[in-house]
């Protein structure tokens, strides 16, 4: 007679069966189902970060990439294209000149042509004051060119001897020898102002066959 709680006897089969179902589960529970604050096939909830406080967001616009250098900025070398050539300079220099090789370039020759021949026609044409041109040339560039300087000096020196002629010979008209000796100062000063400018025009430094040398 069976007690009413007793189980009823298992079969053979139905045993055998039970202990193969749990072999093969290999007596690991079922998966645990996802946690009340996460929602499953997706990543973590809005606000939350993943571990080390990377965002696995890439740079915002208009930001900088990594390294601390904007992108799109300045080429490799970290100076724009089309700068300054090497040396520091751009291509092309400056002309040699009196000042660098002592041999007087093209604009240095014009102006001792100036300061000479502009200083002869004034002198010739406008009595006693053949000495403006070369004092302009003087001024103007006896900072620049010590040809230029050494040639208006001559050539303004050469024009005040000429211009003490000029107010001599006004003297001596007097006794009428004064128109004579007019007319030779006049022509000295046309000739050699002319041989001058043609010199200095040539590049060489030019001396007047006779000259004060009051200016410096």
């Amino acid at each position: 007679m069976s007690h009413p709680n007793t189980p009823p006897p298992e079969e053979p089969d139905d045993r055998e069966r039970r202990r193969q179902g749990q072999e093969g589960g290999g007596g690991q529970p079922p998966p645990a189902g996802p946690r009340g604050d996460e929602q499953p096939g997706y990543g973590p909830s809005p606000g939350t970060h993943p571990p080390g406080g990377e965002t696995g967001y890439g740079p915002p616009p208009g930001g900088h990439a990594p390294g601390g250098h904007q992108q799109g900025g300045y080429p490799p070398g970290g100076y724009p294209q089309g700068g300054y050539q090497p040396g520091g300079y751009p291509q092309g220099g400056f002309e040699p000149s009196s000042a660098t090789t002592g041999q007087p370039n093209q604009a240095e020759r014009q102006m001792g042509l100036i300061a000479h021949l502009g200083g002869g026609l004034a002198g010739f044409f406008f009595s006693g004051f053949g000495w403006i041109v070369p004092l302009i040339v003087f001024l103007v560039k006896k900072d620049e060119s010590p040809f230029v300087r050494d040639q208006s000096v001559q050539a303004l020196n050469f024009q005040i001897l000429v211009t003490i002629g000029i107010v001599v010979s006004w003297l001596l008209t007097i006794v009428l020898i004064g128109i004579l000796t007019w007319v030779v100062v006049a022509v000295v000063c046309l000739v050699l102002g002319i041989l001058g400018g043609v010199a200095a025009n040539r590049g060489e430094w030019y001396r007047y066959p006779f000259n004060v040398n009051w200016v410096k």
